[in-house]
């Protein structure tokens, strides 16, 4: 199983397509950084977590619709083919199932944390030891993992139906970011780093979370979870009618 994991992974790093996109994203996070976070999020300073978690928000729209190429690219016609002769070795295809998720999940884990390294690296070269780097893994965690999880579990789901089906899902993802969405509704969590900090009652506060927040990230993972464990097991989604004799 680890020398699947690895082909499917290795195939999928070494690509042109993920060299290329990593080149894209490291610019545009780049550009973020020099223009945006440099500033401060919500008046608060460019190394707080507030601010670092703004940086993550804005480059997730990108990010995520690089995760459904990732499983457009375990899911299409030619990782069909090849899945020919790696299930023979995995001898059950729920098992190979998660492995192609898991190395699409692996994959883009390491795009992120590239960026976030870009960022801290960024943050570090201006600011010196000011900068709390510890604080940061509670809001990458929270912005990086509810929608990598609601997005895989849909994704593979949907790839299983057909590949085609991830072309209009990539296309809602990213419009999606244009939208003003209240906090539990928001896939990118721009409002809980640019808008809430602005709610709270001293200045440059310790990161934190609403209730509406913690409920939607919950819910995402529930959801993406959910459509996995279908994929996997759909009779466990199945309802049993009882046959109920009718009184005369």
């Amino acid at each position: 199983m680890n020398k699947i994991f690895r082909y499917e992974l290795r195939r999928m790093v070494f690509s042109k397509f993920y060299l290329g996109l990593g080149a894209v994203t490291i610019w545009y996070g780049w550009q973020i950084l020099n223009t945006t976070t440099i500033l401060g999020t919500a008046h608060t300073a460019p190394f707080s977590p507030w601010s670092f978690g703004s940086y993550l928000s804005q480059l997730l729209p990108l990010l995520c619709v690089a995760l459904l190429f990732l499983v457009w690219n375990q899911c299409s016609n030619t990782a069909r083919r090849t899945a020919v002769l790696t299930t023979t070795a995995a001898q059950n295809p729920g098992v190979y199932r998660l492995i192609k998720c898991g190395a699409a999940a692996a994959a883009w884990l390491l795009l992120v944390l590239l960026l976030a390294t870009l960022g801290i690296g960024f943050l570090l070269a201006l600011f010196g030891g000011d900068v709390p780097v510890g604080e940061y893994v509670v809001p990458a965690l929270t912005a990086v993992l509810p929608p990598m999880i609601l997005l895989l579990g849909i994704g593979m789901l949907a790839g299983q139906i057909h590949a085609s089906l991830l072309f209009p899902l990539m296309a809602l993802v990213f419009g999606i970011g244009f939208l003003p969405l209240p906090e539990s509704l928001d896939l990118y969590s721009g409002a809980l780093f640019s808008h809430y900090p602005l709610t709270l009652e001293y200045l440059d506060p310790a990161f934190s979370m609403p209730l509406s927040s913690v409920a939607g990230k919950c819910a995402m993972v529930l959801i993406g979870a959910a459509a996995f464990i279908y994929m996997q097991r759909p009779e466990l989604f199945h309802i049993h009618k009882r046959n109920v004799p009718w009184s005369a």
